[in-house]
């Protein structure tokens, strides 16, 4: 082989095997930090049904009440929260039951700001009007967070920062819009465990105007979309 080569392949050859060594030991990148924490109620404005999603779409809800951040910022009844399907399925022959598994990932504020969050489903009640009124003061639970008491303009507790712990103090509410409720209330045959929905029945089905608490993990302000 003609010297000259010789010395170019090795140099290339060097060069490769840096390179290989300076990603290698690369670090990877940090973790979000969380920069508050809490739950609040949400509304179901576009019917989910397992048996019609799959993994990987997009959901939106939106806020069934106001409720302030740990750093004084309304988040005002209507604002959207986004996520994402992390599995659907449908029973089918063979299988015990259908699933739902639903991620937030962003909270929409006014003016076009948005903030990442990790969130997910931590209670579920059927819409207002078909709540029973024997369900009134069975929320159970020891999750902080803040949430409206209906009133448009009235906000109770807040989203807490994780250093401070919570600072909320709860009114007379119903479950449905009570950051501490969890599980499954007045929706028979669906279960809820660790964010996972699941019903003996052919689909995992939320119709319009179910009630939701989300479960959050605030990680800071987002790029918008």
């Amino acid at each position: 082989m003609n010297p000259m080569m010789i010395v170019i392949l090795g140099a290339l050859l060097a060069a490769s095997v840096g390179y290989g060594q300076d990603s290698a030991s690369a670090p990877a990148p940090p973790a979000a930090a969380v920069v508050g924490h809490g739950a609040f109620p949400v509304k179901v404005v576009k019917t989910l049904d397992s048996s019609k999603l799959k993994e990987g779409d997009t959901v939106e809800v939106e806020t069934a009440g106001s409720f302030k951040l740990a750093d004084g910022t309304l988040v005002p009844k209507g604002s959207k929260v986004n996520g994402k399907v992390a599995a659907a399925k449908a029973r089918s022959k063979g299988d015990p039951e259908s699933q739902l598994t639903i991620t937030f990932d962003r909270l929409n504020i006014a003016n076009g700001k948005q903030l990442s969050i990790k969130g997910s489903v931590q209670a579920v009640f059927p819409p207002p009007d078909d709540v029973a009124p024997q369900m009134a003061g069975k929320a159970s639970g020891a999750a902080g967070g803040g949430y409206s008491n209906g009133n448009a303009g009235t906000t109770v507790g807040t989203v807490t920062d994780p250093q401070s712990g919570s600072n909320t103090e709860f009114g007379n509410s119903q479950p449905a819009t009570d950051p501490k409720s969890v599980g499954v209330q007045g929706m028979h045959g669906l279960e809820l465990k660790d964010g996972v929905l699941s019903s003996k029945g052919k689909n995992v089905k939320l119709g319009d105007g179910v009630r939701m608490i989300v479960r959050v993990d605030i990680l800071g302000q987002a790029a918008n979309r």
